[in-house]
Order: structure tokens, then C-alpha cells, then sequence
């Protein structure tokens, strides 16, 4: 009984913890925060439209790839076809992202969709590449709407080189870029100076 009491109280406890900290986190709009706990949200995030894509690479041999990676984002932004994604992704593309079919036609029809109706920007930060492994640091805006101030979704995505140098596995992690931030360093820049 004792035993089965403490574990009651930690559960409580960790809920009266995490509920106001993840409601929090799910919350949007333009207002600043007003409750006490959420006073340290007050920095207005930001996201960079003038900036170079920063490509980190072990020897040259990793560059095609990263520029190739450069390409297909700049497909997805334009022309997402089929056809257009064919150099790029092999023909029996993996998908890990739980909102997409496997395969490269479907890929192209999700993005075809939103180019068709919405002024989709994609913005490549940061792309690292290790042999057949690659890594991108990207924002997508305006994907569901035409609002020009549109801070987007921070993605991190993660590729693997099938033996063709196409790519043939994707995961990724989604994060909707709030409005207000604990701190004022935005989520793509660096800001260390070597």
C-alpha cells in the first residue's frame, strides 16, 4: 500500500509538472506570454531570409551528394514531379516520415499538391554529409498557407545513398517554429565565431 502511494504521488506530481509545460508548448498566435510561468517566452523568434545554405562535408567526394540533396529540395520548392525527382531518388525510395507513402510518386504528390496552392519556400540551412549518410537542417514555409510573415517548420531530415548515389531512405523531425522563444537565437542560424 505504502509502495503503491508513492508511485500515486509521483504521478501526480509529474502531471501537475508536464501538463503546463506541454500545454504551453502547443499554444500559437502573435500575443506574447502573460501567465508568470510563461514569462520567460518573451524573445520573438525569428527565421533568416538572407543567408548561405552551409554545406559541411568530410573530403570533396561528399559534395555531389550534398549538392545533389541542394537540387531535390529546390524541386520540391518548384517542380515536385515525378520526373523531375528521378536522378535524385531511387526507384524503391524508403520513406521513415509517418505522413508519406513509400515511393517517389508520392513524395512528388504531396509537394505537387502544396506548390499548387500555396507559395512553398524551402530553405536549406545546413546540409552534413558522411559517405552514404546526410543529414539537413531545413525550414519549410508557407506549406499551408500564403501568409508572407509564416515562421514554418524547423526539419531535420536524414538520407542514406543507395550504391546508384540515389537516395534511398528518408527520416525526418517536424518541429512547427513558434512565434516566442526563451531565448533570442532563433533555430537555424550559428552564432558562434570560430
Amino acid at each position: 500500500m505504502i509502495k503503491l502511494t508513492a508511485n500515486l504521488f509521483k504521478i501526480v506530481l509529474l502531471a501537475i509538472l508536464v501538463v503546463p509545460m506541454s500545454s504551453y508548448a502547443q499554444e500559437s498566435g502573435d500575443k506574447p506570454p502573460t501567465k508568470s510561468q510563461e514569462q520567460a517566452m518573451n524573445k520573438r523568434n525569428f527565421v533568416p531570409k538572407d543567408f548561405k545554405t552551409e554545406i559541411i562535408i568530410c573530403d570533396e567526394s561528399d559534395r555531389k551528394r550534398a549538392e545533389d540533396l541542394i537540387k531535390v529540395y529546390k524541386i520540391l520548392e518548384d517542380e515536385p514531379t515525378h520526373e523531375n525527382l528521378l536522378p535524385y531518388i531511387a526507384d524503391n525510395y524508403i520513406q521513415h516520415s509517418t505522413s508519406v507513402p513509400d515511393g517517389r510518386m508520392p513524395l512528388s504528390m504531396v509537394f505537387s499538391a502544396t506548390v499548387a496552392e500555396y507559395p512553398c519556400e524551402i530553405d536549406v540551412h545546413k546540409i552534413i554529409v558522411v559517405g552514404d549518410w546526410a543529414v539537413a537542417h531545413v525550414n519549410f514555409r508557407r506549406m499551408d498557407t500564403s501568409e508572407p510573415d509564416d515562421l514554418g517548420i524547423a526539419a531535420v531530415d536524414m538520407y542514406y545513398f543507395g550504391p546508384d548515389g540515389r537516395i534511398q531512405e528518408h527520416w525526418d523531425v517536424l518541429q512547427t517554429v513558434p512565434t516566442f522563444s526563451v531565448n533570442p537565437n532563433g533555430m537555424f542560424l550559428k552564432h558562434f565565431k570560430e
